[in-house]
């Protein structure tokens, strides 16, 4: 490690920037916060830190960087974690002149307790220096590390993060209004349902305000909610008015059935 290699984290007092502060100081790295009202100057964080990790909202960023954009240097190097990629990654590289820059996304939340198999989506801004430390930093964390431009990127959270979400608050709302005992629901679960239910409590200790901005700041998630809500009128009309249901249901359920099995093949098997 180079002398004098400094990390500093603007928002280092929020959950995730608090995480990887952790992260950082576990290997060995020194650390330093700049959050509201704590923390050095932007020059002063831009002058002894070579890594500069930006852990806002997205709703502040564009204000972050560009406050952060008078003061950076040659040697600096930025990397930011947004939940999004094309917007921030167009941010930075509009304003950052200056310094190395990575945009990642980590797919995880703050409570890991390691980042063995945890995944982090990661596209080269500017520069070969800051990547190739990345890489090298987190797969020796036993991060899996997955190169993916921002638009696709922002398509694909549109679906796994957006979408996923979504289905989990309407499952939510439907346990809610079928006015069943949710003991009892527990004590009856089949082994499947009981796993759909492991998946929902996660949501008892996430923030709705994380969660909201997940859902509305991604321009491609009303296509999907879209979609969802097509492909539920679709397959009720078919079994409420169809002539044949069983056939409709046999139909519809073999198509799911054809991406089980292509999902069978590339997913690692927990049982």
């Amino acid at each position: 490690m180079e002398e004098n290699f400094r990390i500093g984290i603007v928002g280092g007092k929020g959950k995730m920037g608090s995480f990887f502060a952790n992260f950082f100081k576990e290997k060995g790295y020194e650390v330093v916060i700049k959050d509201v009202d704590t923390g050095p100057t932007y020059d002063e964080l831009c002058k002894t830190s070579k890594v500069i990790l930006l852990s806002v909202p997205l709703d502040v960023f564009l204000q972050v960087v560009a406050e952060l954009s008078l003061y950076i240097r040659e040697e600096n190097w930025v990397l930011d974690i947004c939940s999004l990629k094309l917007e921030p990654a167009k941010i930075m590289k509009r304003y950052l002149k200056k310094g190395e820059i990575l945009a990642t996304h980590p797919l995880f939340g703050p409570y890991e307790k390691s980042l063995k198999d945890r995944i982090i989506a990661y596209y080269p801004v500017r520069g070969e220096g800051i990547k190739a430390w990345f890489i090298k930093v987190f797969s020796l964390a036993g991060a899996k590390l997955v190169y993916v431009p921002p638009k696709e990127h922002d398509k694909m959270m549109g679906l796994i993060q957006a979408m996923n979400h979504f289905f989990l608050m309407l499952f939510g709302n439907i346990l809610a209004e079928s006015r069943l005992d949710v003991k009892r629901i527990v004590e009856l679960s089949t082994p499947s349902f009981e796993g759909l239910l492991q998946v929902f409590r996660r949501l008892a200790w996430q923030d709705e305000t994380l969660y909201a901005r997940i859902q509305l700041d991604n321009p491609f998630s009303r296509r999907f909610r879209k979609l969802f809500l097509r492909e539920c009128k679709k397959l009720v009309k078919a079994l409420d008015c169809s002539d044949d249901p069983n056939r409709v249901f046999k139909e519809n359920f073999n198509r799911a059935k054809a991406i089980a099995k292509e999902l069978d093949r590339l997913l690692p098997r927990k049982d």
